[in-house]
């Protein structure tokens, strides 16, 4: 059950956080409480009344929703009979709480578990609305508002980064890591220390991860905690010492136990904190299924290489052991290109086939004294004893080279690439994480200027980084404060200048930045999963859009391009048809567009949803066609309708003898196949001219009609063939 309830936390998370009053959040909260356990009916209780409530028609029994909240587990309601229920609490005020309630059957010790952390994130946040409402209104507090709302983001974006780790199923100790990483930050460098019970009669106490310093908390506080299932303070001389309880699948497996300075035993919103991280441990402990595996070796078990948790501990120790701060350590991080689509199309097994197969690769590219470890994914790090940035390079590129070399795995040849990023220190107070991180800088950035590349890691690149961060902030509140507009370039048939479609063109104009180019944005929201709810924001608004023009203009069609991260998602032919209904648009007037290079790169990937789509009419274009180096075999087994030339081909003011040829080849191509042909780039009457004589049926550009204005599209429209006669 949290294998899938895991992914949509996450969206819960976000939806409750984004929420701007507390109205909303209640609202929010309990709609996808309810949705995610099946539940009919659901409410919050709080400060006395009912809020939010969900499922019950214009009739609530408010004093049967209250008794649900004060400890009753059945809930009878008008009309519909006893359902059972659960109350949820909001923090540690009494009856209030989160409650939902269904027909079907009693709620399972892991729903509990999920609906408790739901309450939790919910009480954390109607706290933090409230208290950000109070302060718009004292100009004395300016300074704490500012730190309050920073410090929630910083807590929505911490779980966020935990939640989307258990989804993807990173190793679990890095996940118990980056809890106790994030809540060490999130409370100005306290100690955090995760204590587990191993089996046995007495259940002692271990530590499984500690961030914040070498402090160890008392053993009997974290029992305390376990025994009261309750955050718990203490005063400590060294401090406040707060405990909260870990649960595994409803049974307390532990505490998270945090030492503070400067607290004092009134900070409710520092216990609350604490408590959401203990959730996000219970959750992966739960996810994980037992607690057994914190004590796994520290390796990995799908290559035998060392994990990140080993990988760092042995940098560590060499770093602290080095004779002088001249003897120079490397790190190299190294990121698979390409890896995702084999992992998407051959299956989880193939890919970590191809893992275990890389792992040999690398160990053969370094020397014996060297360390190889998988970092988790598709990522991996190398550490080279007393090497040189100019040597740590030479192996980089070593490893490129390997790694390029194709992979026997599933009966078939496989075709991968690396990029890798160099850090070197000489600095003997540098931490292993920031060396490491370094050189994850490094390689994000080789990887920006094209794959196979090695880069050595330069102080520029951290603010280039930061940059790139911000941007991943600016993007989620474009969607959420849209900011983005649509733009359409009708598509025009060359014979007689008829326009016969309009292609979606995203456009976002940022407050802070600008205008923004789509080849700027587009890649980070792949990288950061944004380009789901952005693709299809943008099919659902051009659908709408295109179905009133096609009052007055019958026989328009609508191109979109498509992303192959909404390919390969589980709900990408739903969605499309969610769109197509919403606008009340026919699915053969839609024509999805991407670019060879993501269909030809894993012809599989995808290729079940796309022959869905074109079963129920939806057309299929291959854009930029003739950058990829298609084979006919794969566009015969593709439900392909139009080839899309890229405009490189027809670039030239005069196209030359070459060009023609390569056009007319491609046209030709189209013709056997019964493809349309639409030729990209046609700036000027040349192009044109000799775009008609080689049977182009189709074509766009500035010549023909520039991008526009929804407003501004049906006047160009209806004279569009003024530019193929002129």
């Amino acid at each position: 059950m949290l294998a899938w309830s895991t992914h949509q936390l996450t969206e819960y998370f976000t939806a409750v956080n984004a929420a701007e009053d507390e109205t909303c959040a209640m609202a929010n909260a309990v709609e996808r409480a309810a949705e995610m356990v099946d539940a009919e009916v659901g409410a919050v209780v709080r400060e006395g009344a009912v809020h939010g409530a969900y499922g019950f028609g214009p009739a609530v029994p408010e004093a049967e929703v209250l008794e649900v909240a004060a400890g009753r587990p059945m809930l009878v309601v008008p009309n519909v009979g006893e359902l059972y229920a659960v109350a949820n609490p909001l923090g540690d005020q009494a009856g209030e709480a989160l409650v939902v309630a269904r027909l079907a059957e009693p709620f399972e010790p892991e729903e509990r578990q999920m609906l408790q952390g739901m309450g939790q994130v919910l009480g954390l946040a109607l706290r933090s609305i409230r208290m950000l409402a109070a302060e718009r209104h004292l100009r004395a507090e300016k300074e704490r508002q500012a730190t309050s709302a920073q410090t929630r983001q910083r807590l929505v974006e911490t779980l966020l980064t935990i939640q989307r780790a258990i989804s993807a199923r990173r190793p679990l100790p890095e996940i118990l890591d980056a809890v106790t990483g994030g809540a060490s930050d999130l409370l100005e460098g306290a100690t955090v220390t995760l204590m587990l019970a191993e089996g046995g009669p007495e259940r002692r106490l271990t530590i499984a991860s500690t961030s914040g310093g070498g402090v160890s908390p008392p053993e009997s506080l974290a029992r305390t905690a376990m025994s009261g299932g309750a955050v718990l303070v203490r005063r400590d001389p060294r401090g406040l010492m707060m405990a909260a309880p870990v649960r595994v699948t409803g049974e307390m497996a532990g505490s998270l136990v945090a030492l503070l300075a400067g607290v004092t035993e009134e900070d409710t919103e520092r216990r609350d904190q604490l408590a959401a991280f203990a959730q996000q441990v219970s959750l992966a402990l739960t996810d994980a299924r037992t607690v057994e595996a914190v004590r796994e070796a520290h390796h990995d078990p799908v290559t035998g290489l060392p994990n990140r948790a080993l990988f760092l501990a042995i940098l560590n120790r060499l770093l602290a052991s080095r004779q002088t701060a001249e003897d120079p350590t490397s790190v190299l991080f190294v990121d698979l290109d390409r890896f995702k689509a084999v992992n998407d199309s051959l299956g989880h097994e193939a890919g970590d086939q191809l893992l275990a197969l890389v792992s040999r690769r690398l160990r053969g590219c370094v020397r014996a004294s060297d360390t190889i470890a998988r970092l988790g994914g598709d990522e991996f790090a190398a550490l080279l004893h007393d090497s040189t940035v100019e040597s740590a390079t030479l192996i980089g590129e070593r490893i490129v080279a390997a790694v390029k070399e194709p992979f026997r795995v599933a009966g078939r040849e496989v075709f991968i690439g690396a990029s890798v990023g160099v850090a070197v220190s000489r600095e003997p107070s540098l931490k292993p994480e920031e060396l490491l991180h370094n050189a994850d800088v490094a390689m994000y950035r080789a990887k920006k200027d094209g794959p196979g590349r090695v880069l050595a890691y330069q102080p520029y690149m951290h603010t280039e980084a930061l940059d790139h961060l911000s941007l991943r902030g600016d993007l989620q509140r474009a969607l959420r404060d849209g900011e983005f507009r649509v733009q359409y370039q009708p598509l025009i048939r060359l014979a007689d200048g008829k326009p016969i479609g309009a292609e979606a063109l995203i456009r976002w104009y940022s407050p802070a930045r600008g205008f923004v180019s789509p080849v700027d944005f587009i890649p980070i929201a792949e990288e950061f999963g944004l380009i789901v709810d952005i693709g299809q924001w943008v099919l659902e608004t051009s659908a709408v859009q295109v179905a009133r023009w096609r009052r007055d203009f019958p026989d328009l069609g609508l191109n979109v391009n498509v992303s192959g991260h909404q390919l390969v998602h589980p709900r990408f032919t739903d969605n499309v048809l969610r769109a197509l209904a919403i606008a009340g648009l026919p699915s053969s007037a839609v024509t999805l567009e991407l670019t060879e290079s993501v269909l030809m790169s894993e012809p599989d990937l995808g290729k079940a949803a796309l022959h869905q789509l074109r079963g129920l009419g939806v057309q299929l274009s291959i854009d930029d066609f003739g950058t990829g180096y298609s084979s006919l075999a794969y566009l015969r087994e593709l439900p392909v309708d139009e080839l899309k030339i890229d405009r490189a081909f027809i670039a030239r003011a005069e196209l030359t003898g070459e060009d023609l040829a390569l056009v007319r080849t491609i046209v030709e191509l189209a013709q056997i196949l019964g493809l349309r042909v639409v030729a990209e780039g046609i700036e000027n009457a040349a192009q044109l001219t000799a775009l008609r004589r080689l049977g182009c049926g189709y074509g766009q550009g500035y010549h023909l009609c520039r991008p526009a204005d929804a407003a501004e599209v049906p006047a160009k429209l209806s004279r569009a063939s003024i530019a193929v006669r002129g």
